[in-house]
């Protein structure tokens, strides 16, 4: 059968040399997933147009023309998009006959808008999507193996992301994601508005842990009525811990600091997470969290800058200060409450080439150029030039927001963390003109969890991970804002797990886990 392909590959490269002007109609072997008939990819049938596209100058501007649809979170103008998308189209088109069309989503329905295409079959070829889906979205045959086109497509990209880090997005050998360039590990803390703590004297310097914030937090009640002193942020609060979610689903290493404790447990059994939970439930009696935070989905920057939020539990990275004040329009102060720590879930923003894709080569093709092009990449990050920022210095390397325009009203909101390659673009004014070697500083001086590389496969208990997700909506967002009671909600969120089938999770993922351990001695 080899030897049959080959043949038909080099008749069809002839006639191409010969006529000028030749199409291969042969597809890549179909790439399917345990359970799924989706196809995961197809072989650029236009890459052999010419004799020059396959073998010396590979000049891909003589592709047949393409549009890549490309979809991310973050609330912007459809009129926004589409002048951003013909700005990136220009580039693009030069050089891969390449069009792009731009689609943006609030973050509070973005995980339904993903779900709702993925499965619609509606044209959608690059996405954005966060850690906790990536494993679902291999088993379930939702996302393209891209790695069978890095070589020939993404080359660039390819070299400048580190085995370790493609590590972390390998399922049975196989690239199924684009790790963002960015902060690749984490601490946590609590960020809120200067100019209040300040007014009630407060010296939050020796703010530490969570427990520490209660005084602060009683004081903005007090002094501000009409203030929550501490919201969610799209329906959630993180829980401000160092544990290891060994790739997603169920089954953590619960101190990512201990390299000698390998061991899988189910977090929400913990006593850690149970202490997190009663203290959120009480602060919420005591009227600290804010009423309904778990189904709030009012942008955070948009409370903070109408004065309805003092604060929120946070990521501390560097630079994240200026991040937040780009947003919301305020002076932030973050206070970190963790060390800074590594693991494969901290390689957290990923991008997709979605089953939908027509032509999976031609957007792996665009992600290359979005990695690797300043240019391109600042247009995405920070919009139209003049009306969504403006430089700040002749060298071009900060930005901010154009007069009169601010994080509430753009009609593009900026996040450089969400897309694939930050760190080639101007910093915005505010931060460190060293940020991004700040940030490189800070991904290599991180604690690395000892699993950081383990690369968890779900699909021999793909139904278990299911009905435990169902059950993991209906109540932790619920339990870590504070809004039921864990001494009812806690003990039956357990059993739910327990019913849906956590146990198994957690011994498929021990067993995945020791095997991996033993390899990489």
């Amino acid at each position: 059968m080899k030897k049959l392909i080959t043949f038909l590959l080099v008749i069809t490269l002839l006639t191409t040399l010969f006529v000028g002007c030749g199409k291969a109609d042969n597809k890549a072997s179909d790439s399917k997933t345990s359970g799924s008939a989706v196809e995961t990819g197809k072989a650029a049938d236009d890459t052999l147009e010419t004799a020059e596209t396959k073998t010396e100058a590979k000049d891909y501007s003589k592709q047949e023309p393409y549009t890549v649809k490309l979809m991310l979170p973050g609330t912007a103008g459809t009129k926004d998009c589409e002048e951003v998308s013909a700005l990136a189209s220009e580039i693009l088109q030069k050089k891969y006959n390449t069009t792009l069309e731009i689609i943006r989503v609030g973050f509070g329905t973005y995980a339904q808008q993903q779900n709702l295409m993925f499965s619609s079959g509606e044209k959608l070829d690059m996405l954005y999507s966060d850690r906790g889906n990536f494993t679902s979205a291999v088993s379930n045959g939702q996302i393209v193996e891209i790695g069978q086109y890095l070589d020939e497509y993404a080359p660039e990209m390819k070299a400048q992301i580190s085995a370790e880090d493609w590590a972390c997005t390998t399922i049975n050998n196989g690239i199924y994601a684009v790790p963002a360039n960015k902060e690749k590990a984490v601490a946590w803390g609590f960020a809120f508005v200067k100019s209040v703590a300040d007014e009630l004297g407060f010296d939050y310097s020796n703010i530490k842990t969570e427990e520490d914030l209660v005084p602060l937090l009683q004081a903005v009640k007090e002094k501000y009525p009409d203030m929550y002193p501490v919201m969610s942020n799209g329906g959630s609060m993180n829980t401000m811990t160092m544990v290891d979610e060994l790739g997603g689903d169920l089954g953590v290493l619960e101190d990512c600091k201990d390299p000698n404790n390998t061991t899988v447990v189910d977090w929400y059994e913990t006593d850690a997470y149970r202490k997190i939970v009663e203290r959120r439930y009480e602060w919420a009696q005591k009227g600290l969290i804010m009423p309904d935070a778990a189904s709030n989905t009012e942008p955070w920057a948009n409370m903070i800058a109408s004065n309805k939020a003092f604060g929120r539990f946070t990521n501390v990275k560097p630079g994240i200060e200026a991040e937040m004040e780009k947003a919301s329009s305020k002076e932030i102060v973050v206070i970190p409450m963790t060390d800074a720590y590594t693991t494969t879930n901290r390689l957290d923003i990923l991008w997709y080439v979605a089953h939908n894709s027509e032509k999976p080569e031609r957007t792996v093709q665009v992600m290359n150029e979005i990695y690797t092009n300043p240019e391109l990449q600042n247009i995405l990050v920070n919009g139209v030039e003049g009306k969504h920022y403006e430089f700040a210095n002749e060298a071009k390397t900060m930005v901010r927001y154009p007069q009169g325009v601010d994080g509430t009203n753009t009609g593009y909101p900026s996040y450089p963390w969400a897309w694939l390659n930050e760190m080639i673009t101007p910093v915005w004014e505010g931060s460190d003109t060293n940020l991004w070697k700040q940030t490189d500083e800070y991904n290599k001086t991180a604690i690395v969890s000892v699993a950081k590389g383990f690369g968890w496969n779900n699909e021999n208990v793909i139904n278990e991970v299911a009905a435990c997700k169902n059950v993991k909506d209906k109540y932790a967002n619920a339990l870590e804002c504070g809004s039921v009671d864990p001494a009812v909600a806690l003990p039956q969120f357990i059993k739910d797990l327990k019913a849906a089938g956590s146990d198994n999770i957690i011994k498929e993922k021990q067993s995945q886990l020791d095997e991996w351990l033993e390899a990489n001695k």
